[in-house]
C-alpha cells in the first residue's frame, strides 16, 4: 500500500507583544487564515513569552527592552516590528501613520469653519512632538496657528504620574484663556477623554464652545466619552494585515522593500464632539447642521432657506460665501462621504446603500461616483479594502 504523502508543515509564527491592540492582531488573522499559518497569540492573555522553541517568523510590538532582548535568541529568524520603530531591534517596522492622522484631524476642524484651534499632550514620548509639529504645520498653510496645552513642558517626564484631577485643573483653566468656539485635537483618544471632562469642569459646552477630535479611534474610549467623540481611524488593523504580508515575503526568502512602511489612515469617524459648524451667520449654521444630520432625506431648497431666515437667493449667496461651496455640493458632499463610508465598512449592496445615503438609486450612485472619484463604487469599496 502506497503511504500517503505528508501534508507540508504550516508556517509557525509567533506574535510576541508587551502593548496589545485588539485591532493589530485582527489584521494578522485576516492574512494568517487564508495563509494557513500556525500563530501563536498567546502572550495577548498573560504577558508571558512564547515557549516554542521554532518559528519561522515574529511578529513583535515592542515598547520595552523585554521584547528587544528576548528576539536576541531568534537571530537569524525573520521578524517585523509592529509600530513605531525600536531601538536596537532588527528587522523592518509597520507603522500607521501619524503624520497623515495629524494632517487629516487638521482639516476636518477646518472644515467646520473654526478660526481658534489648539492641541493637548500629556508626554512627549514616541510619536507626540511630531503630530503635534504636523498638525501645526497644516493649519500654517491657511495661515492659521495653534496653542499648544504642553502638559510635559509643565511637568516634565514625569508628567503622566501627575494625578489625573490635577491634569483636568490645568487643562480647564488652559481651555478657559483660549477664545471661543475652539477647536481641539489631540495625540490619543484617552487625553480626549480628559479634555471633554475639563471642559465639564470649566462649564464649557462640548462641541458648541469647544470641539474635540481625539486620535486612534479606540472603541472603548470612543464609547466611555460623556460626549460620543469623533477620532482619527488609524487602521490598525491595516497595520496587521500589511505587517504580516510583509512577514510572508521575508519567511520565503525576499528581502523587504523598505526597512518602515506606513499604512494610511482610514479618515476622521465624525461624531457628537465635532457636530458643529461655526460662521458669523446663526442662519447658515442652522442650515448646515440641518444638512450633516439629515442628508438622507430630500431637501429642498426653500425649506433651507426658511430654516435660515432668508430668502432662496440671499441664502445660495451667503451659503457659498461662508462655507465655500453651494448648499447642493453641501449635500451631495455628505451624501457621498456616508456612501464611501458603508461601502469600506458595510456588505451592503449598492442599492441600500443608494438608499442609506440619500442617493436614492444605484444608478445614481454610480454616476456620482463617475463624475466625482472617476471610480465605481465596486472599484472604490475594493481598493478601500485593501488599505
Amino acid at each position: 500500500m502506497t503511504a500517503l504523502p505528508t501534508p507540508p508543515r504550516p508556517k509557525r509564527v509567533l506574535f510576541v507583544t508587551d502593548f496589545y491592540q485588539e485591532e493589530v492582531l485582527d489584521g494578522i488573522v485576516d492574512h494568517a487564515g487564508p495563509a494557513g499559518w500556525e500563530l501563536i497569540a498567546n502572550m495577548r492573555f498573560h504577558g508571558k513569552f512564547p515557549g516554542e522553541t521554532e518559528a519561522d517568523g515574529i511578529l513583535a510590538v515592542a515598547i520595552e527592552d523585554r521584547v528587544r532582548e528576548w528576539l536576541e535568541k531568534w537571530k537569524g529568524t525573520p521578524v517585523v516590528n509592529i509600530g513605531a520603530p525600536y531601538p536596537g531591534l532588527e528587522g523592518p517596522s509597520v507603522n500607521t501613520d501619524y503624520m497623515e492622522a495629524a494632517r487629516t484631524g487638521a482639516r476636518h476642524l477646518m472644515e467646520l469653519g473654526h478660526t481658534s484651534f489648539a492641541f493637548y499632550s500629556l508626554t512627549d514620548f514616541t510619536e507626540s512632538p511630531a503630530i503635534f509639529a504636523a498638525y501645526q504645520n497644516e493649519l500654517a498653510k491657511f495661515n492659521l496657528t495653534v496653542t499648544h496645552a504642553n502638559f510635559a513642558a509643565v511637568h516634565g517626564r514625569d508628567a503622566i504620574d501627575v494625578p489625573r484631577a490635577e491634569r483636568l485643573r490645568w487643562l480647564a483653566d488652559q481651555l478657559l484663556a483660549l477664545k471661543k468656539p475652539l477647536a481641539v485635537m489631540s495625540d490619543d483618544d484617552r487625553r480626549s477623554l480628559e479634555l471633554i471632562a475639563a471642559c465639564n469642569m470649566a462649564g464649557l459646552r462640548v462641541p458648541e464652545d469647544v470641539s474635540i477630535l481625539g486620535c486612534e479611534n479606540r472603541s472603548v474610549e470612543c464609547r466611555m466619552a460623556r460626549v460620543p467623540l469623533s477620532s482619527v481611524d488609524m487602521n490598525w488593523r491595516g497595520v496587521g494585515r500589511a505587517a504580516a504580508a510583509l512577514l510572508e515575503r521575508l519567511m520565503v526568502g525576499h528581502p523587504a522593500e523598505t526597512d518602515q512602511l506606513q499604512v494610511p489612515t482610514r479618515g476622521v469617524v465624525a461624531r457628537a464632539s465635532t457636530a458643529t459648524f461655526v460662521t458669523e451667520s446663526e442662519g447658515i449654521t442652522r442650515s448646515i447642521l440641518h444638512i450633516r444630520q439629515h442628508f438622507p432625506e430630500s431637501m429642498k431648497m426653500k425649506d433651507l432657506a426658511q430654516m435660515a431666515g432668508m430668502t432662496e437667493r440671499s441664502f445660495r449667496t451667503e451659503f457659498k460665501r461662508l462655507v465655500g461651496r453651494s448648499p447642493r455640493s453641501e449635500i451631495q458632499r455628505a451624501r457621498l462621504a456616508s456612501a464611501c463610508s458603508l461601502l469600506r465598512d458595510t456588505d451592503l449592496k449598492l442599492d441600500a446603500i443608494a438608499m442609506e445615503s440619500g442617493f436614492g438609486t444605484a444608478q445614481k450612485l454610480c454616476e456620482v461616483f463617475a463624475e466625482t472619484l472617476g471610480t465605481t463604487p465596486g472599484g472604490w469599496r475594493q481598493k478601500a479594502r485593501q488599505i
